[in-house]
């Protein structure tokens, strides 16, 4: 009887770590997805606002230029300043990839299927 409790404790042992490392993987994508949903958003109101931030042909570095900061040049938004203040540089290589660069815009891809440069 013991012998069958110790394999049962085994077997739910990995099986709780299994299953904790399947939650922990979730939830970094989870994250990465919302951090690429803010960094679309921040474009889409800068790009609005007039600011010189975008590189072109490299999200990465448009990015980056949001987490700087810049500021609007034209209508309402005109002299605020547009930044990604709970992003830091560090969280740009997990999201890179759910964002995509098309016409000097940043749009948000779900799939992430894009590639991370």
């Amino acid at each position: 009887m013991l012998v069958v409790i110790a394999v049962i404790g085994i077997l739910c042992a990995v099986a709780i770590s299994w299953y904790g490392g399947n939650m922990r993987t979730a939830m970094e994508r989870v994250s990465h997805m919302r951090n690429a949903q803010e960094i679309v958003s921040m474009g889409v109101c800068a790009t609005m606002s007039g600011a010189d931030f975008v590189v072109k042909g490299d999200k990465l570095a448009t990015s980056i230029n949001l987490i700087i900061g810049v500021t609007g040049r034209q209508g309402t938004w005109k002299g605020q300043i547009f930044r990604l203040g709970g992003l830091t540089q560090a969280d740009l290589p997990g999201a890179m990839p759910y964002v995509k660069y098309d016409n000097g815009l940043l749009l948000y891809d779900p799939t992430g299927q894009q590639p991370s440069s």
